[in-house]
């Protein structure tokens, strides 16, 4: 007989529950099914990674322009080198000629004309005062 006072009761009830349970198992188990994104959703996520390659592509593309520059000035500058040098050597060659011109000019036999004299030339036979035409009349 089954007592209706304090714990006796719920044992009991425990007991007879244990003993089914005994007799079979009951196995349940937990399925969780992940619920579909909506269309707003995976729209809203797919135009933000289309967004973040955007940004992204003209961040690169704007790095590139930036090295195309800098390699575009590094040229410039590297020939902007080459040409002072060879205005350089263009100058020495100057003085060079220019203070070679007066012993070359007195060791072909020519005189040097001073301030107070004045030069004369005279014109050879065979040339005219009057420029040729191409076909060679005059």
């Amino acid at each position: 007989m089954a007592q209706t006072r304090g714990n006796l009761a719920i044992r009991e009830r425990e007991q007879q529950q244990n003993s089914i349970s005994q007799q079979y198992r009951q196995k349940t188990t937990v399925v969780t099914r992940r619920a579909e994104l909506p269309l707003r959703e995976k729209m809203l996520y797919l135009f933000s990674v289309a967004v973040a390659v955007a940004l992204c592509s003209i961040i690169a593309w704007r790095y590139v322009h930036i090295y195309d520059l800098n390699h575009q000035i590094a040229s410039v500058q590297s020939e902007t080198v080459r040409l002072n040098k060879d205005i350089a050597q263009a100058e020495r060659d100057r003085q060079e000629l220019r203070q070679s011109i007066v012993p070359t000019a007195l060791s072909m036999g020519l005189v040097q004309a001073t301030e107070h004299e004045p030069i004369f030339v005279d014109r050879k036979s065979g040339e005219s005062s009057q420029p040729k035409t191409e076909d060679g009349n005059k």
